[in-house]
């Protein structure tokens, strides 16, 4: 019995079944389910070690019906307490030695290297109390959040008030300062800009202790302007005045499919240029052209049309290759891309069945859970056993101009040979075969110091998501080589990618790209003795 319930599960892991392994694993109960399971298979027999793992399956699924997500909204809290934990973070500070912090949720960088370092919180600056609502002024358009709080927990609070944030980055548990440090777009960024380009003021818990305020006129107004994508090398941000706008209750969507690269880039800029449209984006089907997606507010579903419910089943991304008019709620609208990572989830090949995904439940499909599963899968499994080594993830998010955007994909295709040896596809009925989705977001370009755009000009935003085996992979992420020719690509196209993944450009080349002067004269009068880790370390080191 024993090397056939071996068996068994070694071929459950090796088809990847996401049931009942990936609610285990996020839960923590792998070593006793498999234990447990082991032992009775062993003791009586093969079918009652399954039934054992997959009744540990199901008390998870009994466990999130019950309690609901890990992470939730966490609502408001006073001003008091709020001053409270300034004042506890200010004074851990001033202690000596290097300031690194610690929040508890989900990171939502993807650097390989960084993943055992961000699971140690002993000896780092605890600001994970910093998740609450302060104030939501419906009068003045803005609200006061902390900055460790989620865009789950900033538009749920914002929504209870008729009101959203003016950029939502599109995966629940991005955290508001991250947004800020570390940039944050959304299909309202063809109107807004860039996230940070709602705020109006922020607290910054200096490397010396002490918490100032930056606004864009005032003595701190070089620090404000500078903490856009600086990577919290300045300072941490504490709490955040944000711009709001107002909301309705529901969103039309129409979809538009263009046949070429320059059909789908000229439709974009269309669609940006009509007022009565609130959110545009589009998905590229490699170079065989794409949709482009628009939504506004509307009070209600008009007679003879209905709400569509997306999440559980069915799945948003997969809609994407149907034309038409759709309406849903503007909270369903928002989080689109996190049931399923954007189209992520086709690493995990039983998602494609609605049982396997009944039994995950909602609470487990969601992007927070998927990035702790697969920290753990890439650093306790790959890494260790080498199963990835010869793996490149291509994992980016590309500012290009959207003059050479159509010309862009070509290139991009041409460098990253995902359609061959990757592991993301999507068709549309009538394609002979399936080919590379690509994410395309149009973005006003910003005047942050540290992200050096022309601020007059549109950009399109492309995000790209995938893991590429096969003969130019061969090193995997140490050699970076398919990543390495992106850089390149992305400089020759007046480009810039948003640093929230690998690195992998010289710190010369890092510098000249993104500012690097501007960067060292804020650095050294804001933390001249470094307590904080430098912007290109950040980056580069575990």
């Amino acid at each position: 019995n024993t090397p056939r319930f071996v068996c068994c599960l070694v071929l459950l892991a090796h088809a990847r079944m996401v049931w009942p392994l990936y609610p285990l694993a996020v839960e923590g109960l792998v070593i006793p389910a498999l234990l447990s399971s082991v032992a009775v298979g062993v003791l009586w027999s093969l079918q009652y070690g399954l039934l054992v793992l997959l009744l540990f399956g199901g008390f998870c699924r009994l466990k999130r019906v019950i309690q609901g997500p890990q992470t939730k909204p966490q609502g408001f809290c006073s001003r008091c307490e709020h001053h409270e934990r300034c004042r506890q973070v200010s004074a851990a500070a001033r202690k000596p030695g290097p300031l690194r912090m610690f929040k508890a949720t989900a990171s939502n960088t993807f650097r390989p290297q960084q993943i055992k370092g961000r699971e140690e919180s002993q000896a780092r600056l605890d600001l994970s109390g910093f998740v609450h609502v302060l104030e939501v002024n419906q009068a003045d358009l803005w609200c006061d959040i902390e900055a460790s709080a989620t865009f789950e927990t900033f538009v749920s609070a914002a929504l209870d008030h008729g009101m959203v944030p003016l950029v939502v980055p599109e995966l629940r548990t991005i955290t508001v300062g991250g947004a800020i440090v570390g940039i944050g777009i959304e299909s309202s960024s063809f109107r807004h800009g860039f996230f940070h380009e709602g705020l109006l003021e922020a607290d910054v818990l200096l490397a010396s202790g002490e918490v100032v305020t930056a606004r864009p006129e005032g003595e701190f107004q070089d620090l404000f302007q500078a903490v856009p994508n600086s990577l919290g090398s300045f300072g941490y941000l504490l709490r955040l005045r944000m711009r709001v706008q107002p909301a309705k209750p529901t969103v039309k969507i129409d979809k538009e499919w263009f046949v070429s690269p320059e059909l789908l880039v000229k439709g974009l800029e269309d669609a940006c240029q009509k007022n009565d449209v609130d959110y545009v984006d589009a998905v590229a089907l490699g170079d065989c052209g794409g949709m482009v997606i628009t939504a506004r507010f509307v009070n209600e579903v008009p007679s003879g049309s209905a709400l569509t419910r997306y999440g559980l089943w069915p799945v948003f991304y997969r809609s994407l290759v149907h034309e038409g008019t759709e309406y849903m709620p503007t909270l369903d609208y928002l989080w689109r891309w996190d049931a399923d990572w954007f189209w992520c989830t086709q690493i995990f090949p039983g998602l494609r069945f609605w049982i396997i995904r009944w039994l995950c439940g909602p609470e487990m499909l969601r992007s927070d859970m998927y990035k702790k599963f697969n920290d753990a899968v890439i650093s306790k499994v790959l890494e260790p056993l080498g199963l990835n080594k010869n793996e490149e993830l291509i994992i980016q998010d590309i500012e290009i101009p959207v003059s050479r955007s159509a010309d862009w994909i070509r290139s991009f295709l041409q460098v990253v040979p995902s359609k061959r040896i990757g592991k993301i596809k999507l068709a549309r009925s009538g394609q002979q075969q399936a080919t590379v989705p690509i994410w395309l977001c149009p973005v006003i370009g910003t005047a942050s110091p540290l992200l050096p755009m022309d601020s007059s000009k549109l950009y399109i935003n492309f995000g790209f998501w995938d893991a590429l085996e096969g003969p130019e992979t061969q090193g995997g992420m140490s050699v970076g080589k398919i990543n390495r020719a992106l850089e390149t690509l992305t400089h020759e196209f007046e480009g810039k990618k948003t640093l929230y993944s690998s690195v992998f450009l010289s710190e010369e080349d890092f510098f000249e790209q993104y500012n690097g002067q501007h960067y060292k004269g804020i650095k050294s009068k804001y933390d001249p003795e470094g307590r904080l880790r430098g912007w290109y370390q950040r980056l580069t080191k575990a």
